[in-house]
């Protein structure tokens, strides 16, 4: 399994860089709202306490995390109609759920961070001002250290910090939407986008499954 996903980086950079024989370079600002579906069996974490009396963070089952995606693009057109993507985005979902029960009332909420590469494969089908627009491609998250705000019923809320693997996670991405071209040098681009998450490149990686559904929002810029 581990080889494959190494087959696929390997081909999918080999296909992006032999691509750059580029014609044109815009540079896009992207915002999008997500929704991500995670999949957890019996699993505790630990947050670090800092001298203080925490509790276990317990998730089972699916749960839903709610978040966004913000940064910069930047995109080569080296054929009509075709280009390739990359750029660095910040990604950020929150999960909430009720504390364990022996812990008392109050909420739990687990926030995960991460530094997103994505390095995307786009098609423009049409050049009428509004285009359908399509893209493939793979993201790559850097996570940074997963916050933890216990707010507990007549006691100050927590904020701790959860220890996270550094290593970097490996996503396919997959969108289908439209652009418009506003201008001669402005384009906006709407995009529903999938992501479903490989997990790392590492045997003793513990995954827990999970789909991105965003809607990516581009204001891109021409030069």
């Amino acid at each position: 399994m581990i080889k494959k996903r190494y087959a696929f980086l390997f081909l999918f950079f080999l296909t992006c860089f032999a691509a750059f024989g580029q014609k044109k370079l815009s540079l896009s600002a992207t915002v999008a709202p997500a929704f991500t579906n995670i999949s957890y069996n019996n699993r505790y974490f630990y947050p670090e306490s800092d001298g203080q009396i925490v509790e276990p963070v317990y998730l089972n089952g699916k749960k839903w995390a709610t978040g966004f995606i913000t940064g910069l693009t930047v995109q080569y057109t080296y054929a009509p109609g075709w280009s390739v993507a990359t750029g660095v985005w910040y990604v950020q979902q929150t999960i909430r759920q009720p504390r364990l029960a022996a812990a008392g009332e109050g909420t739990m909420s687990i926030r995960n961070r991460a530094l997103r590469v994505p390095i995307l494969l786009n098609y423009r089908s049409s050049t009428e001002r509004l285009s359908p627009y399509f893209t493939i491609g793979l993201a790559i998250d850097f996570p940074f250290v997963t916050r933890v705000i216990a707010d507990r019923s007549g006691e100050p809320t927590q904020n701790l910090r959860l220890g996270t693997a550094r290593s970097p996670l490996f996503q396919p991405v997959f969108g289908a939407g439209a652009q418009y071209q506003l201008t001669p040098r402005y384009q906006l681009m709407l995009q529903p986008i999938w992501t479903y998450n490989l997990g790392r490149f590492s045997s003793t990686d513990s995954r827990n499954p999970s789909n991105e559904l965003s809607l990516l929002a581009q204001i891109t810029y021409s030069f």
